[in-house]
């Protein structure tokens, strides 16, 4: 694409090809996509859009795809927080395709933190951007759950309800719909302006490699056993981090982003002050630290700290085994109440039952008590076969032929495609998931499922009989309108049927 507008400072990818569809006057979101990607089935994505490489092939050569990820995505909010091979893995996909897989690494889709599901913006930020650039575009800055303010104008940023004809997911919104940029604005919110801050520095770092879980492990026992939050070595006293949370954050600020369970045994604020085994989000993240770090802490200062700590643990931390009980009477007493609890009732139930003595042979006789536990778990049992495959093969290809009769010589149903037929079974889901397994469902499918070309030659048969009854003898314009269809869609097959009436018409 010829003259692809540059991307603004801040301004996500998404809006810059929203720009770019205005400033060529491209109205079809389809053709857009075809112009930009050539690929008509590409998502209008915010936050961490795919393709990237044919965003690239528009752009100056100055521009990377580093550049390009961490200067106009929501990405560096999200990496410094997930493992280096996630990370790099994470870049791979938006210079290609990831199917949705990106949210997932990342841990977005699961994650407490809920992503921004509207258009947000800054009234007065619109009109400095008309002043400077003569145009309006979308900062990244305004589409980040928990900085929900503009700090320089000190309001909170007002949501951007799209129009019905504007919600799809292939359309890439421009930030010249918005039509109401006077409406009044509440002022910002203490707390926003907090997180505001640190998202802000967080966008500005440049591209490095992230710190690996047990950095960030030792990193938050740092912390704890400098505010004094530690009882003994080894454990963390997590009421004192609670209290120390609630001084600075609000509960119902908290509430509003799904952080507020703090109390609970499995709650991130504690997890995040124990060994990491997952990712935590962003927000997670600024909210223990602001509430623990001395005022005026920066990301820059954090991930100094950081990576002067070893990425990996000692041999002596990784060492499973603790040393032996030397108290060798204690010891035959724990284990014979050990052996006499799981054979009267099992493993588990024992576990429950005797919580601290499972705990104190695990910290003192561990490789003994695995070797205990593995003589009596017990084999799950094999599964019977449930579901008789064929018998629901022949229910299912009848069902299937019934509707197929049916609808036979309704011109007026949907294309009726596989996905049609097997949304007319009940449990439809279940029987796309086992097609391997039913073979003349499969095949019926195969066979009946009707195709682009027959769909068009039906929808136009369909016209042509409302014109008759009319007696109207229209243009093929008139036809392939009230069809729905345009000449660029059409197959050759349908071509050829529309020649075939052409000739019949005017024979």
């Amino acid at each position: 694409m010829l003259n692809f507008p540059t991307p603004y400072p801040n301004e996500l990818i998404y809006s810059t090809i929203a720009r770019a569809g205005i400033h060529h006057a491209i109205t079809s979101p389809k053709q857009l996509l075809d112009e930009i990607f050539t690929n008509r089935k590409v998502i209008a994505t915010i936050d961490l859009p795919n393709h990237l490489s044919c965003i690239l092939r528009h752009l100056p050569p100055n521009y990377t795809l580093e550049n390009l990820v961490y200067e106009h995505t929501l990405f560096p909010i999200y990496a410094l927080f997930s493992p280096e091979n996630t990370r790099l893995r994470c870049l791979q996909w938006m210079e290609n395709q990831s199917k949705g897989s990106i949210h997932l690494a990342l841990g977005i889709a699961a994650s407490k933190v809920k992503q921004i599901t509207m258009h947000r913006y800054c009234s007065h930020c619109l009109e400095d951007q008309y002043c400077q650039y003569g145009e309006f575009f979308w900062s990244r800055l305004w589409q980040i759950q928990g900085a929900n303010c503009c700090t320089k104008h000190k309001v909170k940023l007002s949501e951007f309800v799209l129009a019905p004809h504007l919600n799809g997911r292939h359309q890439f919104i421009a930030a010249n719909n918005i039509i109401n940029r006077s409406q009044p604005t509440e002022p910002a919110h203490e707390l926003d302006k907090i997180v505001y801050r640190h998202v802000d520095e967080l966008l500005q770092l440049p591209p490095t490699s992230s710190p690996t879980f047990h950095q960030w492990s030792q990193f938050y026992h740092r912390i704890a056993r400098r505010l004094g939050f530690c009882k003994g070595t080894k454990h963390i006293d997590h009421t004192k981090i609670f209290a120390s949370i609630i001084k600075t954050w609000d509960l119902n600020w908290l509430r509003q982003h799904h952080l507020d369970k703090l109390h609970a045994e499995t709650s991130w604020l504690r997890a995040i002050f124990r060994k990491h085994r997952k990712s935590f989000s962003y927000l997670e993240h600024i909210i223990a630290l602001e509430a623990c770090c001395p005022k005026g802490w920066t990301w820059k200062a954090i991930l100094s700290e950081i990576h002067q700590i070893p990425s990996n643990p000692s041999n002596t931390d990784t060492h499973t085994q603790g040393t032996e009980y030397k108290d060798i009477s204690t010891l035959t007493a724990k284990r014979d109440e050990w052996v006499s609890l799981i054979r009267k009732y099992g493993i588990k139930p024992s576990r429950i039952k005797n919580a601290a003595l499972y705990a104190w042979l695990y910290r003192n006789d561990k490789t003994w008590l695995l070797n205990q536990n593995r003589q009596f778990q017990v084999l799950p049992k094999s599964r019977q076969k449930k579901v008789n495959w064929s018998l629901r093969d022949w229910q299912l290809v009848k069902q299937l032929f019934k509707i197929f009769y049916k609808s036979e010589n309704n011109l007026n149903l949907p294309r009726q495609s596989r996905n049609w037929y097997l949304r007319q079974l009940p449990l439809y889901s279940t029987v796309e998931k086992n097609l391997h397994q039913l073979t003349l469902t499969n095949k019926f499918l195969n066979v009946y499922s009707e195709d682009i070309s027959s769909y068009q030659i039906r929808r136009i048969t369909r016209t042509l009989i409302q014109f008759q009854i009319l007696n109207l003898y229209p243009a093929d314009w008139q036809i392939l309108r009230k069809s729905g269809l345009s000449e660029e869609r059409l197959t050759d097959e349908t071509l050829k049927f529309l020649n075939q009436i052409r000739g019949i018409n005017y024979g």
